[in-house]
């Protein structure tokens, strides 16, 4: 689209000449003068020169020549219609969210609203041509339902479509989000102001600048009472996205914004297919299960996925650790949570490892608003996104999900609330794209959603959840060829797979007793089966429903069993960090072996396949003391032992290669699966002192060469010599 002059006027439409314009447009510009106007002798002379003897009807000619000079621009018309904007009306808020009415459907998500009450929102989702949804960012104890409120606009532009041709349209302003390079190694609120209350370097250092320069304010204005002084040193650094006096209705205000040398808007479109990049590189995080079952490539959204007390911020935290080791990728972690004392005893692993000034924190306390800690995840993705755009990689954990999902089923409650026909509006459009008015006979009719056949419902759902996993994306090289990866955390579990009740009486070749003992036996698994799905949802945990829908959505998700020593608080904060275990079942990627470095392509997948395998002969085995099943087990078992790591400690990559090559070609199969973990850190300790270069080589070129394959059998087999000798 091409923009079109700003000058062009109305009459430039109309194919006839109007002699006295002409004439009067060619003498001003003979006398040099562009903007005087000539003489009506001159006029006259420059007409009869046109038009020869032939006197003109000068009052008709005059009439015609004041029609068009009065005649209003009509592109500045246009633009006058475009600025103004539909004053919307609150239908409900609460818990710093709101339903709003009537707001401009063309408005994109993310654009700041303004409401009469002075209060200041974010766009969160468009329910339909005349319902939004909105996060309420400054004055919601102001704000109640009846309340005016419309779109920010931020400019009116004028372009020439190659379609439509020439048209005006909005520029609606966007709510931004900090991202600049001053956030890395401190702890803040979403619009950028660090929380006092967690002490880490960046954090203490901008308490202090803060004090100090309140204490200089004050100082000053001790000396300097007039109003106009004051005004002159009002608190600076609050960030001008706020108009309110009161700013947001957020934990941290008044301490200045960090941050705000770089901004990304808070709730980003999604990148768009065309600027994407197939996802080929591997992130590497240093978890030895992440890493082999499910591994996580550059671009990729990769849910991990447990009950309260399963080891998922533990996960996390290792993966940021393990992924600046080496490739110094950027992290963006939110919490909503943990309280204020239990990160600050969290972040204080990261800062011993060195990788605190790397990392920055984005944090709402669990007893914030729940449109407070939506945007807090919100802001972290926005913070990802800039050093994507800007040809960087970053690694965005989201501790936890439940925001988005709780966000949801709160506005859709409400919408019910509302009424059965506010809850159907907006579920179906046609071909237009225009809303379909539906009945209670029709509302669950399917719709076409990304090649799925769903309800109206359901797609209105999955639209709003990708609004946030969209966002992780690999650019083209052509953009940079930088990443965005996500690791959101799931307090949930997926679904057990429990079936209907087997109807007995179709089976005819049965005896009564065959068909007894089968009832039996699946009675009491269903028993079982029941039992776990009713502990399924736990304090703070999601629907297992929301948590199918999240899988579906993402690149994939790791799996993470319960701990027997879970303790009974939703955050694991509460009780330090918690070791983890990986169901190999459930766990799986759709990026597949393109996310795997050369050196664990062939390695990894053998993994999976073998146990599968052993999973296998245990489900059909009909002699649990077949010597088959027993190798199996015993396989499986030096499997699992090998994957276990300690909290904390996340393994590099030559490591990993070395752990499951001696997995698999056997080296350790005369050892008890009880003792695997300490034959291969003895093997390590050893090939780090007798044969380092091995560990160098794959370092290095992140494969496992013929020469590093030899060396590390010969280290392992003298360790198993040196064991059978004493």
């Amino acid at each position: 689209m091409k923009t079109l002059p700003t000058n062009t006027r109305g009459c430039i439409a109309h194919k006839r000449v109007c002699p006295l314009s002409s004439a009067i447009s060619t003498a001003a510009r003979r006398r040099g003068h562009s903007n005087r106007v000539p003489s009506i002798g001159r006029v006259r002379h420059v007409v009869k020169a046109r038009l020869g003897d032939e006197e003109p009807d000068w009052e008709k000619e005059m009439s015609i020549f004041k029609q068009r000079t009065m005649r209003p621009n009509q592109l500045a018309t246009l633009r006058e219609l475009e600025s103004k904007v539909n004053l919307g009306r609150v239908l409900w808020c609460q818990d710093s969210l709101a339903i709003m009415t009537g707001i401009n459907p063309d408005a994109p998500i993310g654009t700041k609203l303004a409401f009469v009450s002075g209060g200041s929102g974010i766009l969160l989702w468009h329910r339909s041509d005349n319902l939004a949804f909105a996060i309420i960012a400054g004055g919601a104890s102001s704000i109640k339902p009846g309340d005016s409120v419309e779109c920010k606009i931020r400019g009116i532009l004028q372009v020439l479509d190659e379609t439509r041709g020439p048209i005006t349209r909005k520029e609606y302003e966007l709510m931004q989000a900090p991202a600049g390079d001053s956030l890395y190694g401190a702890v803040v609120n979403y619009i950028g102001q660090p929380i006092t209350e967690v002490d880490t370097p960046a954090n203490s250092a901008a308490v202090q600048k803060h004090k100090s320069k309140t204490a200089a304010v004050a100082a000053l204005n001790a000396q300097q009472q007039g109003e106009e002084q004051q005004q002159q040193l009002k608190r600076p650094g609050v960030m001008t996205s706020w108009e309110e006096d009161d700013g947001p209705d957020i934990a941290g205000h008044g301490i200045d914004a960090l941050g705000l040398e770089r901004l990304k808007p808070l709730i980003n479109q999604q990148v768009a297919m065309k600027n994407r990049d197939q996802i080929t590189e591997s992130l590497f995080t240093g978890v030895k299960a992440l890493d082999t079952l499910t591994p996580l490539g550059r671009g990729a959204s990769l849910l991990v996925i447990g009950p309260n007390g399963s080891g998922k911020t533990t996960l996390a935290l290792d993966a940021i650790q393990g992924c600046q080791k080496g490739a110094r990728i950027r992290c963006v972690l939110s919490s909503t949570t943990q309280t204020a004392e239990q990160l600050d005893r969290r972040l204080k692993v990261l800062e011993a490892a060195g990788c605190l000034d790397n990392t920055a924190v984005f944090f709402a306390p669990p007893d914030a608003t729940l449109g407070t800690r939506l945007a807090t995840v919100m802001a972290a993705a926005a913070a990802g996104e800039r050093i994507r755009d800007e040809g960087g990689h970053s690694l965005v954990v989201l501790d936890d999900l439940a925001p988005l999902s709780d966000a949801w089923d709160k506005l859709v409650l409400a919408l019910a609330d509302l009424g059965q026909e506010k809850l159907r509006e907006g579920l179906i459009k046609d071909e237009a794209g225009n809303d379909v008015a539906l009945s209670p006979q029709t509302e669950q009719e399917l719709v076409d959603y990304e090649g799925m056949l769903v309800s109206g419902a359901v797609a209105q759902r999955r639209g709003f959840f990708s609004i946030l996993f969209l966002r992780a994306a690999k650019l083209h090289s052509s953009f940079g060829g930088g990443s965005m990866s996500l690791l959101p955390l799931v307090p949930g579990r997926p679904a057990s797979g429990t079936k209907a009740q087997i109807d007995m009486s179709k089976y005819q070749t049965l005896s009564e007793e065959q068909k007894e003992k089968l009832s039996a036996m699946l009675e009491k698994k269903k028993a079982a089966e029941a039992a776990v799905m009713a502990l399924s949802v736990g304090p703070g945990e999601v629907k297992t429903e929301t948590v199918e829908e999240f899988i579906s959505i993402a690149d994939g998700q790791v799996v993470l069993e319960p701990s027997m020593n879970a303790p009974s608080t939703s955050s694991e904060a509460a009780v330090g960090p918690v070791p983890f275990s990986v169901n190999p079942k459930l766990s799986i990627t759709r990026v597949g072996s393109r996310a795997y470095y050369k050196a664990l392509e062939h390695l990894a997948p053998q993994i999976r396949l073998d146990l599968a395998q052993a999973e296998d002969a245990r489900k059909f085995a009909t002699n649990q003391d077949d010597p088959v099943l027993r190798r199996y087990e015993a396989y499986s078992q030096r499997i699992a032992a090998a994957l276990q790591q300690q909290p904390g400690e996340p393994v590099p990559l030559e490591e990993l290669v070395v752990i499951l090559f001696a997995i698999q070609s056997g080296l350790a199969d005369t050892v008890q699966p009880r003792d695997v973990s300490a034959f291969l850190a003895e093997g390590l300790d050893l090939l780090r002192r007798d044969n380092a270069k091995v560990l160098t080589d794959i370092a290095k070129s992140k494969q496992l060469t013929a020469a590093s394959e030899k060396g590390i059998t010969e280290t392992f087999k003298s360790l198993l010599q040196q064991r059978g000798s004493q």
